[in-house]
């Protein structure tokens, strides 16, 4: 049996390893001091009982997720249904607002006689019904958001309190980066995960107690192979094998490795990595952004009409300006009836401290023009030379569906075609 290092124990790590252990040794590395990359539950007591919240992997629905909602039928994972609503609050005019409907979208009344409001609302009607033909525009390949927004003339308030703030939210990326997005992928991404309009939404789910759920399921087979704190810091191919350095100065020897870790991170282990192992890795950027698990309300819109499941604010700060995204868990994933609970993505000093339960240390990929071109090629790094091998979010959108059917794919090339 050829021996096979997976580094990483993400949704892709995790993934190699359950279509692999059978036919393979394997050896997963981890950097962190737990399994499970973004799937990352905390368990809170509450009154002598176990409160489990995410803060990392939390929803997804069956339409664009087939792969992960076969996974989970597969291993018997429980779910139940939940609601993705998206709320705005800008600090400095004042403005807050919803997408439940109209209940929350005029949630502050005075809006319903607000032209500049309304004038906004129409753009937003026009991007998503304008979303089917910019996708079959080959012009809109080379723009980026900013440059699409200008040109179909949809305005500032669309851009700025409307869809950076909701797709900032869902990349956990800055007004900045955002601005540079690739215009088709971003319409492509809401056209197939329901978010042009409520006629076209998804039902989306959470997992039940958490995604660690599913982990503990996942791994069952192969938790023993797993070391944790033991991060990779080299690894070598020559003579037809794979040495590998890890942390506490170890050296093992395999016959193959999959590098389930981030493309920035890959590259870094990687000694005298090819032409286009560099071409393709080092195409792909990522953003560090810090999750605070807290129970402080007062980040909050004031109006609670206007409370979501995903809500974004946006206030002044010395000149510019500050974003967060506040994920509410009691509408996400039921948490609880007693406290409410909240996530908070890089806005930790607007938190009071003592409410603050966690901290925790993430990166997303960053997805630019360059990078999606990159995607094209991104098959060419997994050739079988050298006896290695990749797979993680990175190879399509950033998210959990991505990464699992990244490492579905790699196993069906590494095991011939087989059904699961």
């Amino acid at each position: 049996m050829e021996k096979l290092a997976i580094i990483g124990t993400g949704i892709a790590g995790m993934g190699a390893a359950y279509f692999l252990n059978k036919k393979y040794d394997i050896t997963l590395y981890e950097k962190n001091n737990y399994v499970g990359g973004h799937t990352n539950t905390v368990n809170i007591k509450e009154d002598n009982k176990d409160i489990f919240v995410d803060t990392g992997f939390m929803v997804f629905n069956k339409v664009t997720y087939p792969n992960l909602t076969k996974l989970f039928e597969k291993l018997n994972v429980d779910i139940k249904p939940t609601a993705m609503s998206f709320s705005v609050n800008h600090i400095e005019s004042g403005l807050e607002y919803s997408g439940s409907g109209l209940n929350g979208l005029f949630a502050q009344r005075k809006n319903i006689f607000n032209l500049r409001f309304i004038r906004m609302l129409y753009q937003i009607n026009r991007f998503n019904s304008e979303a089917l033909e910019t996708l079959s525009n080959q012009k809109y390949s080379e723009y980026s958001l900013a440059e699409y927004v200008d040109e179909k003339k949809f305005g500032n308030d669309f851009l700025y309190r409307y869809l950076i703030p909701m797709s900032s939210a869902v990349w956990s990326s800055p007004p900045d980066l955002m601005l540079k997005f690739p215009a088709k992928t971003l319409v492509r991404f809401f056209h197939n995960h329901g978010f042009l309009g409520l006629d076209t939404q998804h039902q989306w789910y959470t997992v039940v107690n958490g995604s660690q759920s599913y982990r503990n399921k996942i791994i069952e087979q192969f938790k023993n192979k797993i070391h944790v704190n033991n991060a990779v810091q080299r690894v070598i191919r020559e003579n037809g094998k794979i040495k590998i350095t890890s942390k506490n100065d170890t050296h093992e020897s395999f016959d193959k490795v999959i590098f389930a870790s981030h493309a920035d991170e890959t590259l870094k282990m990687l000694d005298n990595p090819t032409e286009i192992e560099t071409q393709i890795l080092h195409s792909f950027k990522y953003q560090f952004n810090k999750a605070t698990l807290h129970t402080d309300y007062r980040i909050m819109p004031k109006n609670k009409k206007v409370w979501s499941s995903w809500n974004y604010r946006i206030e002044p700060k010395n000149g510019d300006i500050k974003t967060s995204t506040i994920y509410y868990m009691n509408s996400l994933q039921q948490v609880s009836d007693k406290q409410d609970y909240f996530l908070s993505i890089n806005d930790p000093a607007s938190i009071d401290p003592s409410k603050i339960i966690m901290e925790i240390d993430y990166e997303h990929p960053v997805f630019d023009l360059n990078s999606i071109k990159a995607q094209k090629d991104i098959d060419k790094i997994n050739m079988q030379q050298n006896n290695t091998f990749f797979c993680g979010s990175y190879f399509k959108y950033g998210f959990h569906e991505d990464a699992f059917t990244s490492a579905l794919e790699l196993s069906k090339k590494l095991l011939g075609d087989f059904s699961w």
